[in-house]
């Protein structure tokens, strides 16, 4: 995922926490959709959700911590802020199980890929074996037989 540094947003509080809250309900939105790709295994779609989902994280963490907990830390200090914080904590962790689960859903996918491609090549070289070699070789064999019963 990227590694871009976010800057705050410099908007004034009250939009700033109308934009987080809408950001709060895009990222639920991108997370039920992993679940229903998860589901389905579809790590193509769970890497592209992640993709989508990992910058808006990322900013919204530099706001939240930078703008939030700074003015909550500021007003009521750090005892005061203490569930605050706590929850603010819950970040780091959140994202990197979104990494983890990108780069699983990219590794399973790359998997997938890889063993598709392996299964065409063997499906193929099967069929033309057959086709070439056993199909022509039994079709002999059923027409002698038939030959010597008459």
């Amino acid at each position: 995922m990227s590694e871009k540094h976010y800057s705050p947003r410099q908007l004034d509080f009250e939009t700033l926490i109308m934009v987080l809250a809408e950001e709060h309900r895009k990222m639920k939105a991108e997370l039920s959709n992993m679940k229903e790709a998860a589901s389905r295994h579809d790590f193509a779609a769970i890497a592209s959700a992640l993709k989508e989902l990992d910058p808006i994280f990322r900013q919204h963490i530099a706001d939240e911590e930078s703008q939030i907990l700074r003015l909550l830390i500021a007003e009521l200090g750090v005892k005061g802020a203490t569930e605050e914080i706590r929850v603010f904590q819950q970040h780091r962790p959140i994202h990197r199980l979104m990494q983890l689960v990108a780069e699983l859903a990219a590794e399973s996918a790359a998997e997938i890929e890889n063993d598709q491609l392996r299964l065409n090549e063997l499906f193929l070289d099967h069929a033309l074996l057959e086709e070439r070699n056993v199909f022509p070789k039994a079709l002999g064999i059923y027409r002698d037989q038939r030959a010597a019963d008459s």
